[in-house]
């Protein structure tokens, strides 16, 4: 397994560089570097989003928490409808408006400059905190195909996914992920095949893990607290359609009407991949789980035991490949939200301070190495369930967004004042949930910490846009044109 692993891990890291090298010819501009010099249609975009969202830390950790825990219909149902409000509300707005990242709407929408440094800086923790979950998928299991240590397969990944990120970037990223993208599906398609002969189909894993563990395929699964459940759930549905990885591919869209296709697309992929995670958790509950105190390594372990050394190698590869298709889009986010954001937007610009493309691209380049390294070294160090550490992330940006983003885009009367306290609200009242369920304390624990954080972001954003002023007319005409009234 570890010669065959290798010859597989080297020839993947290997394309990774040269796609790398070919896009780094391409970037002539911050327009090239943030969003492709906006020219993907609606394919390319579905792939892409799919990739970035489809992460190592959902194959590894779904897996995980599914076997564990139970597989029930939410979890789709959450993700669907999540897609459904950036197709429905956010999209084909998000495309005409025409920014490089979050913030940039948020800034513009909300004629706030503080309000996009502040959302620049909630980007670049919650980013950060998913790149090294994902950072820590990546070195688990290049582990298991090389056969090197844990931190010698974390450094070797992130010295790939960095250099390609910082010489090609959004374009590398994005034609990265559709190589990615098709060694994660052949990845989940063989260890599919390879499983059949030992649960059966879908129908039959999930009825035998039912009986191997009662209550396994309720609607409520094993373990839940009715509070715990509801919330986990709910943060999910918030988490895709305030996942920056996500929302920010839009703008890479060549018009409004790929912006909406690709999301609709996406939708379709994303519901087939998970699926296969329902199906590969029936498959560990009744082959292997005896209350492994570590579940993120479950999938490595059924690929190893019941595949080919060969195909092994190739389905463990597609998960280093989820993971790493997630890693660069979220390198790219924590680079945005400094160079450009903070360092273009909310300083040089407003002070009339002029500097040339080729300095913001030097200065985001250097950025997206410091924050690559910060990431392997915290990735070291992170006990907890990657699937937990990145629904943390989800939780933050999600109570500090939803609101503003949603009514934002939906109703003229949002206050920018309101909006901008709303962000803060939520994603302080997130961020001492967490800390506090992390610290063991049982009341935390009883509630997902983006319950409380959209609680307070939903009431501050609706109270205050009644009493404080709205926006402007020239910046409503420009994000709710008369045609569309």
């Amino acid at each position: 397994m570890m010669r065959i692993g290798m010859v597989v891990f080297v020839f993947y890291l290997i394309i990774m560089i040269l796609v790398g090298l070919i896009a780094a010819r391409y970037q002539k501009s911050t327009a090239h570097f943030w969003v492709a010099n906006r020219s993907f249609g609606p394919i390319i975009l579905a792939i892409a989003i799919v990739a970035s969202i489809m992460h190592g830390g959902t194959m590894l950790g779904g897996t995980g928490q599914m076997t564990k825990m139970g597989a029930t219909v939410l979890n789709n149902l959450s993700f669907a409808l999540g897609f459904m409000v950036v197709l429905f509300f956010m999209a084909k707005k998000l495309r005409r408006f025409g920014g490089y990242t979050l913030p940039d709407f948020l800034g513009e929408r909300f004629e706030s400059n503080g309000f996009r440094g502040f959302a620049a800086f909630v980007i670049l923790v919650t980013a950060t905190v998913s790149l090294i979950a994902q950072t820590k998928s990546m070195g688990i299991v290049m582990q298991q195909i090389s056969g090197l240590s844990l931190q010698s397969s974390m450094i070797i990944a992130t010295a790939i996914f960095v250099f390609y990120t910082v010489i090609g970037g959004m374009m590398a990223a994005v034609w990265n992920d559709i190589i990615q993208w098709l060694l994660m599906m052949i990845g989940v398609i063989v260890l599919a095949i390879g499983l059949i002969p030992h649960v059966g189909g879908l129908s039959e894993a999930v009825i035998t893990a039912e009986k191997v563990a009662p209550g396994w395929s309720s609607l409520m699964g094993i373990g839940w607290t009715p509070m715990a459940f509801w919330s986990w759930h709910f943060v999910w549905f918030i988490a895709y359609f305030t996942r920056i990885e996500f929302v920010t591919k839009i703008y890479t869209a060549k018009d409004e009407r790929a912006a909406m296709l690709g999301t609709a697309l996406g939708l379709v992929l994303l519901l087939i991949f998970i699926s296969f995670t329902i199906y590969f958790s029936a498959a560990a509950r009744v082959l292997i789980w005896d209350g492994h105190t570590s579940p993120d390594q479950l999938l490595p372990i059924m690929m190893n035991k019941y595949l080919s050394p060969f195909w092994a190698a190739i389905s463990l590869a597609g998960i280093a490949a989820a993971a790493m298709s997630t890693v660069s889009s979220l390198l790219l986010l924590s680079g945005a939200a400094i160079s450009h954001d903070l360092l273009r937007k909310g300083y040089h610009e407003p002070r009339g301070i002029i500097k040339d493309e080729k300095y913001y691209l030097f200065v985001s380049r250097v950025i997206l190495l410091i924050v690559g390294v910060i990431a392997m070294l915290a990735a070291f160090r992170t006990p907890t369930l990657v699937l937990t550490i990145v629904s943390y992330a989800v939780a933050l940006s999600g109570a500090a967004f939803a609101m503003p983003m949603v009514l934002g885009l939906t109703w003229k009367r949002t206050s920018n004042s309101g909006a901008f306290i709303s962000s803060v609200g939520g994603f302080l009242g997130s961020a001492f949930w967490a800390i506090a369920t992390e610290l063991g304390f049982k009341w935390a624990k009883a509630m997902h910490p983006i319950i409380p954080g959209f609680i307070i972001s939903l009431i501050l954003i609706i109270v205050l846009s009644y009493i404080l002023p709205s926006t402007s007319s020239t910046t409503l005409d420009r994000f709710f044109p008369k045609k569309e009234a």
